[in-house]
């Protein structure tokens, strides 16, 4: 689990679910957990937005390159409904 999601998605878009999600953390994630969220408590909502964006592009170039490493092609060389479905089937292996 993305600590980092989880609590920037918690601050930004649930705020008020965010004390009860925490009681389904176990020990240890719930201890990182609560060590991230004091560490984001004072930081500005747009600051929170550009981190989670730049959180989102990382995670995006990661996958793209999983793709691509996968089926040995650049996904840009690929019409756009099949980048859609390569990009579903490869979350679909991963679960």
């Amino acid at each position: 689990m993305n600590l980092e999601v989880f609590c920037y998605l918690g601050l930004l878009k649930f705020p008020e679910k965010l004390q009860p999600m925490m009681a389904l953390l176990d020990g240890p994630l719930k201890t990182q957990a609560t060590a991230l969220l004091q560490e984001l408590k004072d930081v500005p909502r747009p600051e929170l937005q550009r981190r989670w964006a730049r959180l989102r592009d990382e995670e995006y170039i990661a996958t793209r390159g999983q793709i691509e490493q996968q089926i040995k092609v650049r996904l840009d060389d690929m019409p756009p409904s099949i980048r859609v479905w390569c990009t579903s089937w490869l979350a679909d292996q991963h679960e």
